[in-house]
């Protein structure tokens, strides 16, 4: 996605982070105007954290989520509403969805190439 593309998913939205492979529901990321947001997890737990964007990519650092270090992300989209991320290494993070339950063009992740 470009930089405008990923702006418009996540600012200002709830955004649900799910397993790629299980697309079972982590998480619940509230991705604030300004650069707060908040990971509501299935567990009950909460983390605080900013993000903010660089190019085509977005980052975001936690308290405690991932170590409270900072990771830098790609999306690449899905479907509507849905992104697959990527850390900057290729690696594949979470899908990335508006809706709990997404509907996504493919069901098989590839990795990042």
């Amino acid at each position: 996605m470009k930089a405008d593309e990923v702006k418009q998913f996540l600012e200002g939205h709830s955004v649900f982070a799910l397993d790629p492979e299980t697309r079972q529901v982590a998480a619940c990321i509230d991705y604030e105007v300004g650069g707060t947001c908040i990971a509501r997890f299935v567990n009950g737990e909460t983390d605080k954290g900013v993000y903010g964007f660089e190019g085509d990519t977005y980052w975001t650092r936690y308290e405690t989520f991932r170590d409270g270090k900072r990771h830098v992300f790609r999306l690449v989209a899905k479907g509507p509403g849905v992104a697959q991320a990527y850390f900057e290494d290729g690696t594949i993070a979470f899908l990335q969805s508006h809706e709990e339950t997404p509907f996504v063009s493919d069901f098989g992740v590839p990795p990042l190439t």
